[in-house]
């Protein structure tokens, strides 16, 4: 009897120190905590250079774009190329039905073997006195009017044609085989791509007097979502549109894609000539941000402080602090969500800050 007591009474024990210990370990682990301190950055306020971009859509183009059409009236006969199709200059892309323009050119040249016959004839029977000067003359001004009239039809001839004035592509059809078309009525829609490709924009009055030729710009399409491609200003607009009162401005794309095709709707960011300063912070400095104003934690000589500030507009990942904030003071960003009355905090990039 005495030995199973003597196990209880050291079970006992052995229990007690068991629930002794475990009730001790977490205020152990609590004191390491609340003695731990957090580490958090700094940002050292500085006054910053800052271009605030315009926006505008517009469509894509060539400098080059043009209306093809035929010299002379007639009726189609062949259309050789196809919408969105690449062309090389001197290609044909369209002929006429040449058979009144071949007559044509048969009866000058007709005329012109004839005035020529005439004309040394006359030289020949003047030189023998039995023409007259008179009579040599008119043969002489018949012979060049059947030279123009032969330079005439064989031009019409040479632009019965339509032939690509560039390497380029076809954008729109006008006519079909068959078709009666009128001179100079347009045929063919031409893009070349030779010449540099363009952005066409439309400005406000407030927004144009901002910029100068050669200012930066960049350019996103949703054709190539995952690409923006740099531009400048090339022209700007000095008439305003009748209908909409803007302005418009020409961005050229500094490097093209073979995949581009005009009418590709365009979002342009175009940065002013002259830009502005302002202090700033990161974004991630801001506490309780709203209706433009928010708290940033303040560090100074191993202390922090609360301070109240005015904020501006977002440029890319910093904020404008229009008031509160002076330049070389010192800002919690990373861990300022985290920082509480009594916690303690370690900077861990102090002495990067104090060196700049």
């Amino acid at each position: 009897m005495k030995t199973i007591e003597i196990m209880k009474q050291e079970n006992i024990i052995i229990w007690g120190l068991i629930i002794l210990r475990a009730g001790c370990k977490p205020t152990t682990e609590k004191e390491v905590t609340e003695n731990k301190a957090l580490q958090v950055k700094l940002w050292k306020v500085e006054v910053r250079e800052y271009k605030i971009p315009v926006r505008a859509v517009g469509m894509l183009s060539t400098t080059t774009e043009m209306k093809l059409g035929f010299k002379t009236g007639g009726i189609v006969r062949r259309v050789n190329t196809k919408e969105g199709a690449s062309v090389k200059r001197g290609e044909v892309l369209a002929v006429l039905d040449l058979s009144e323009i071949d007559a044509q050119v048969n009866q000058a040249r007709i005329g012109l073997d004839k005035a020529e016959r005439d004309l040394n004839r006359a030289r020949n029977l003047y030189t023998d006195s039995v023409a007259t000067l008179e009579q040599f003359q008119n043969a002489s001004s018949a012979y060049e009017l059947a030279q123009s009239q032969k330079r005439i039809a064989d031009f019409n001839l040479e632009h019965s044609r339509i032939k690509a004035p560039a390497n380029g592509r076809i954008q729109k059809i006008l006519v079909e085989p068959n078709e009666l078309i009128a001179p100079g009525h347009p045929a063919i829609l031409f893009a070349s791509t030779d010449s540099d490709w363009v952005v066409r924009v439309a400005l406000t009055d407030k927004d144009i007097v901002k910029f100068s030729l050669g200012d930066s710009a960049r350019v996103e399409m949703d054709a190539f979502p995952d690409i923006s491609f740099q531009a400048k200003i090339t022209e700007l607009g000095a008439i305003a549109d009748p209908v909409t009162g803007t302005y418009e401005a020409e961005l050229g794309i500094l490097r093209a894609d073979p995949q581009f095709r005009s009418g590709f709707i365009s979002r342009a960011f175009i940065y002013p000539t002259l830009s502005s300063s302002a202090v700033m912070v990161p974004l991630e400095a801001l506490l309780g941000a709203s209706d433009r104003r928010a708290s940033v934690y303040v560090y100074r000589e191993g202390e922090l402080s609360t301070r109240r500030i005015r904020t501006g507009r977002i440029v890319d990942d910093l904020i404008m602090v229009t008031e509160g904030l002076e330049p070389g003071e010192l800002v919690v960003t990373e861990g300022a969500k985290y920082i509480r009355e009594d916690s303690r905090i370690s900077p861990v990039n102090l002495k990067l800050n104090e060196e700049q």
